[in-house]
């Protein structure tokens, strides 16, 4: 047998012994009281810990069982030390009443259950900031060290704020509507070692008690310096809907970012006909009035850099003002364009199917006019988009604070 083997067995030989001993002196302790299993349980449960018949049966039948806070709970009761409830040289009549001079109250209910309650406390904080960590692992499944997470990282200054949020309803029936335009606030903050975002929407809707209804998505902020962007990572335990946010990003030496057009990814709004949708919101750190909004707004569009419109609203156009009038008549004489043909996808398949045999067959069909139509393979917000919304927001006094600091840049 090895040394660790032996002494093992030498342990188990030990506490098997005292173990049995100290079963053999509380049977003899009940019978000096008079004491049955359930009665006793009852007092002890009254004076010290909780036992149960079942438990104390189970104890004095295989003594392995035996734990430190019955232990102690027993010298307490019958007035003994553990020493003399321990030892095999044990009169339990000595005991018959508690007024031994050698009785020590081992525990002290009231400061267990302090100390208890304060482990539970200090356990939970870090329960709570391990599913925090969780969370951000969660939020942040990443390998690449270049990723900015860290709110207090140089790159996050002049980010963390307010930002009063624009965007057109997703609700097709009101699409282009000038009135459709909704509202919200999203919110960039250092919460531990991650930034938080939250965006809450005013939907223009009201419940059943007439409280307008918002929808809120909660998430994290992670700066990409490689690609010079921001993005919000969202989701609504409310509705199940995730909700992604990404918009251009340089370093701010001073003062706060004044605005932004991001790129939106997220589901439709309405609830029949939930569809992925990508759209375009304006992020401002002031207020925009509804006058001013409306001037902007078409910057909400998903705009490239040909812009597409027919003749008859080229001269609506040209007919607001003289300026306005010899733009457009510029336009027209320099102007090539070709005619243009706008057909509705819902008014071309039916007749496709017609004169073709299948509806894959017309589903084909519409494939092939829209890869030869007028249409951009992709959508982005470039500099110019940022600018020019900024530089009409500038002229309407807006960001004011903003243009003196970067003067004194």
């Amino acid at each position: 047998m090895s040394i660790s083997n032996e002494k093992n067995e030498k342990y188990k030989r030990i506490n098997t012994t005292l173990n049995q001993i100290i079963c053999n002196n509380l049977q003899e302790l009940l019978k000096a009281r008079n004491l049955s299993q359930v009665k006793f349980c009852k007092l002890l449960s009254e004076e010290k810990t909780c036992v149960t018949r079942p438990y104390l049966s189970k104890i004095l039948k295989d003594p392995s069982h035996i734990s430190a806070a019955f232990l102690l709970s027993c010298c307490d009761f019958f007035g003994i030390t553990l020493e003399n409830l321990c030892s095999p040289n044990f009169d339990a009549n000595e005991y018959v009443s508690r007024d031994t001079s050698l009785h020590k109250d081992y525990l002290n209910i009231k400061a267990i259950m302090n100390e208890y309650k304060e482990q539970q406390a200090a356990t939970n904080n870090d329960i709570d900031k391990t599913e925090s960590e969780k969370n951000t692992n969660f939020l942040f499944p990443f390998t690449d060290t270049n990723l900015i997470t860290d709110p207090k990282h140089t790159l996050f200054s002049g980010y963390i704020q307010d930002y009063y949020c624009y965007y057109y309803s997703t609700h097709s029936s009101e699409n282009k509507n000038d009135e459709s335009i909704l509202k919200g606030i999203l919110r960039l903050e250092a919460e531990n070692n991650y930034c938080k975002a939250t965006l809450t929407i005013n939907t223009n809707t009201v419940d059943d008690n007439g409280k307008i209804n918002y929808k809120e998505y909660v998430g994290y902020a992670v700066i990409s310096p490689t690609v010079n962007s921001l993005h919000c990572v969202m989701y609504s335990d409310s509705i199940c809907e995730f909700c992604f946010l990404m918009f251009r990003l340089f370093k701010l030496n001073f003062g706060k970012q004044d605005c932004r057009i991001a790129e939106v990814l997220s589901s439709s709004s309405i609830s029949e006909h939930r569809r992925p949708t990508v759209l375009r919101m304006f992020l401002s750190k002031e207020p925009v009035k509804d006058s001013d909004l409306k001037v902007i707004s078409p910057a909400l569009f998903l705009n490239y850099s040909t812009i597409a419109i027919d003749k008859e609203n080229l001269c609506k156009i040209g007919g607001t003002s003289e300026e306005y009038e010899k733009i457009i008549a510029e336009l027209l004489a320099a102007n090539n364009s070709q005619e243009m043909y706008f057909c509705k996808e819902k008014d071309i398949f039916p007749i496709a199917q017609r004169y073709l045999k299948s509806k894959e067959a017309a589903l084909e069909f519409l494939m092939q006019l829209r890869l030869l139509s007028f249409a951009y393979r992709y959508n982005k917000v470039s500099p110019k988009a940022d600018d020019a919304v900024r530089d009409i927001l500038l002229s309407r006094g807006y960001y004011k604070k903003r243009v003196v600091e970067d003067k004194e840049e």
